[in-house]
């Protein structure tokens, strides 16, 4: 066998088991798979994360993940979410000791909402500040999954959300889709999702010449009190970026690295705003 063929096998022969889950073949790096409980079938997009640390990830579409050892210690936690499975937590060191690389996440059921009556139409309010200025802009410049970005409002009485409003100054990509996510407050810097299915928000470059508007009522999304709305870069895309409208002296864009990380503020407002209907 000729030297250099020696190589490329050897070489093949290393590619070939950083993709198997357990194997760590430089110490590193370990590919695992997070499937539904009771089958084999991947779980798309979930998040996994450790929380308060800027270290997480998302699944892809068919629910792989790759974990690189050499930025976190086997004491840490790392937790799976995913809107209609129950959310799971790990150590670093038991993802180590599975040999199968499996995670499996329960489904999870939600209660009905009871049913409302909606005020006449003039009780229709707006969320949030449209933003027409293109002096400013911010958003996602970056390809990185889990970074989320959005605003924070607070509604005194139960409001049903009718529809999101986008103002976007920039758009690289030819098309583009996001994962909207509603945060309630459910204590001191503590927020649940409560939407019961996932909601994609997908546009083109060509739409951004307007406001964008996505109608949001088949969802029944039921909020009160504090409430943070994101948009969550939830898959690659590529190199590129978006970027919205950015009003500077009107309140502030909420954000967070991944979906376990601790959120801050950056001064301005993104275009981001919604409209909705207060409940009797």
């Amino acid at each position: 066998m000729k030297p250099e063929y020696k190589i490329a096998v050897l070489l093949s022969a290393m590619a070939f088991l950083m993709l198997i889950p357990g194997i760590d073949s430089l110490g590193q790096v370990q590919v695992y798979r997070v499937l539904e409980a009771g089958s084999s079938e991947g779980i798309g997009f979930v998040n996994a994360g450790i929380p308060e640390k800027n270290t997480g990830t998302v699944t892809d579409e068919n629910g792989s993940f790759t974990l690189c050892f050499g930025d976190i210690s086997d004491d840490d936690t790392l937790r799976f979410s995913m809107i209609g499975y129950e959310s799971l937590s790990l150590s670093v060191r038991q993802l180590k000791e599975m040999p199968s690389g499996i995670v499996y996440l329960k489904a999870r059921t939600y209660d009905l909402p009871e049913l409302t009556i909606v005020y006449p139409r003039k009780s229709e309010i707006t969320l949030g500040t449209p933003v027409l200025s293109e002096a400013l802009r911010s958003g996602f410049s970056d390809n990185n999954l889990g970074y989320e970005l959005g605003i924070k409002i607070n509604t005194r009485k139960r409001t049903k959300l009718k529809d999101i409003n986008l103002n976007i100054g920039v758009c690289t990509y030819d098309s583009v889709t996001y994962r909207l996510n509603v945060y309630k407050s459910t204590g001191f810097d503590s927020w649940e999702n409560i939407l019961t299915r996932p909601v994609y928000l997908s546009f083109r470059k060509e739409d951004i010449c307007k406001t964008i508007t996505f109608d949001l009522r088949e969802y029944s999304i039921i909020i009160e009190g504090e409430t943070i709305i994101t948009l969550e870069h939830y898959r690659d895309l590529g190199e590129g970026k978006l970027l919205f409208l950015t009003q500077f002296f009107t309140g502030t864009t909420w954000h967070r690295n991944t979906k376990e990380s601790v959120w801050t503020q950056s001064p301005g407002q993104v275009g981001l705003y919604l409209m909705g209907q207060v409940l009797r």
